[in-house]
């Protein structure tokens, strides 16, 4: 049986009293399927069910039209950036850099704005200023997903597995359940690059990923593998979003140490994945053993085809 946690309450802890209280009077239904809780600066609050926006009345009513939502002002904003920072953004400059933060609980909040930009170094963005929108993600834990998935490709031993399917398909909540109930037999060392997998706040994964797994949080992914299979001695090795030629060459030196895989990708379907340089590359070698592709909407998080890369 599924047993889904949302991180919710931790959000409501950061939100303006006035805001909090709209996303509170949601039916309970609605307030455990919350994907996302979008501020945006003189406009009106909005929600996400099942991949659609909507906007949200001060009585926790879902509309299709902003009209009678709740209306967000700069200084909302302003709050909620304080209480994520914890009222010290000079000590977050990577993660302002970045455009987001993880909070207790394990939820996303990414922000845009005005870009500071570095001369010395490339023009990279350096931080951000004026910030005018806010896209809260609502870290889920479903507890069972993997189920099926597990079942079918890992209950004789350790295979390399990439999962395909398009934003909000479920990938990463489906991965942090595949880690939870791997590690039970395997070590497993988790590339966190965007530190939504685990989740890790301090040195504490806010996110049950198992008992024999070691977090590598915000390294990049090339970094992050190449550290990992020198210092970790992993079974397995768990990363998401793969795509880079810096990702394809970490991969193929984890491979080459005697290191399973599981990994994720952006993809319609196993064709488009078949199509992106990288991967196809990937898939050509066989570095993985089997492909599963997830549904949207409805369908977020199930498993519409699985391919075992060894017989195509």
């Amino acid at each position: 049986m599924e047993r889904q946690i949302s991180k919710i309450r931790y959000v409501l802890e950061i939100l303006p009293s006035e805001i909090a209280e709209a996303v509170r009077s949601m039916p309970q239904l609605e307030l455990e399927r919350v994907q996302e809780i979008r501020l945006r600066a003189n406009r009106k609050l909005s929600v996400t069910l099942f991949d659609k926006e909507y906007f949200l009345s001060a009585q926790g009513r879902t509309l299709k039209s902003g009209d009678d939502a709740v209306s967000i002002t700069a200084e909302h904003i302003d709050t909620v950036i304080k209480r994520a920072f914890q009222n010290s953004l000079h000590s977050f400059a990577r993660e302002l850099a970045r455009g987001y933060i993880t909070i207790t609980g394990g939820s996303r909040v990414g922000f845009c704005g005005t870009a500071v930009l570095d001369s010395r170094n490339n023009y990279t963005v350096e931080s951000i200023k004026n910030i005018s929108s806010i896209n809260i993600r609502v870290a889920k834990e479903v507890f069972g997903c993997s189920e099926e998935i597990f079942s079918r490709i890992f209950s004789h031993g350790a295979k390399s597995l990439l999962i395909i399917g398009p934003p909000s398909s479920g990938k990463t909540t489906i991965l942090r359940d595949l880690c939870r109930k791997l590690s039970g037999s395997f070590r497993l060392s988790i590339i966190d690059e965007r530190n939504e997998i685990a989740s890790t706040v301090g040195s504490t994964a806010c996110n049950d990923v198992g008992t024999m797994s070691d977090v590598f949080n915000s390294y990049n992914k090339y970094d992050g593998i190449m550290t990992a299979v020198k210092v970790m001695s992993p079974m397995i090795l768990v990363c998401d979003e793969i795509g880079s030629k810096d990702d394809m060459k970490a991969l193929e030196y984890a491979v080459n140490s005697g290191v399973r895989l599981i990994a994720t990708t952006h993809a319609a379907d196993y064709d488009e994945a078949k199509r992106k340089s990288g991967i196809s590359k990937l898939i050509k070698d066989k570095v993985f053993d089997y492909a599963c592709v997830l549904g949207t909407g409805a369908l977020c998080g199930k498993l519409l085809k699985l391919v075992k890369i060894t017989d195509d």
